[in-house]
């Protein structure tokens, strides 16, 4: 005799399927096309700053030679570096920003027998970056000078003639006389200089 399958069974039936059995949705799988990326983007990496420049050594900064006769008898060589070229040329903006005063450049060549400085004379647009011939008289100079020996001073008059300017370094040769003060007596200084840009940031690496 066929058993006939009742209602009951039929619904005991279902309850004992597997959950397994669940309706598929494609949603479940993040690895299907067309999914939205759960993955956060790539933070983008910022461009390497650019290397350090090169720090010279004193005897790589260039030098200063001077000889002075008459009064004064001497003969001094001075190396370069920032004490001996401080040139607004070779700054970039904010090593400029920290100064005060004139554009322009100042050559120092200081030792412990002679003392020599070029210097701005505050006249507008009086130093460029350029090679250019000073003419040092008693006034309406373009630049000034500044001669000591000791405690004297050299009331000077002559040239300085900067013969290479750039943002590697500067370089030119001195040619002055006068009297000193105190004391009166004449002295010739004679000399020439190559310094090197040392390290400033629009410096010619």
């Amino acid at each position: 005799m066929r058993l006939m399958r009742t209602p009951t069974a039929a619904l005991a039936l279902l309850l004992l399927a597997p959950a397994s059995c669940k309706k598929y949705d494609k949603s479940d799988d993040p690895d299907l096309p067309g999914m939205p990326e759960t993955s956060a983007k790539p933070t983008p990496t910022k461009p390497a700053p650019p290397p350090p420049k090169k720090v010279l050594k004193p005897e790589e900064l260039g030098s200063c030679k001077l000889t002075a006769t008459g009064a004064v008898q001497k003969e001094q060589t001075t190396t370069g570096g920032k004490a001996a070229t401080n040139v607004t040329y070779w700054m970039n903006t904010e090593e400029r920003n920290s100064l005060m005063g004139t554009d322009g450049f100042v050559v120092n060549c200081h030792g412990p027998d002679i003392k020599f400085s070029l210097l701005p004379s505050g006249k507008k647009d009086g130093m460029p970056f350029r090679p250019k011939k000073y003419t040092i008289a008693k006034s309406g100079n373009d630049a000034s000078v500044m001669v000591q020996f000791g405690k004297t001073t050299l009331e000077a008059t002559g040239t300085v003639d900067v013969t290479a300017f750039d943002a590697h370094h500067i370089a030119g040769t001195i040619d002055l006389k006068g009297k000193l003060v105190p004391g009166g007596g004449e002295v010739k200084l004679t000399g020439s200089f190559d310094l090197i840009c040392p390290g400033f940031g629009a410096c010619a690496s």
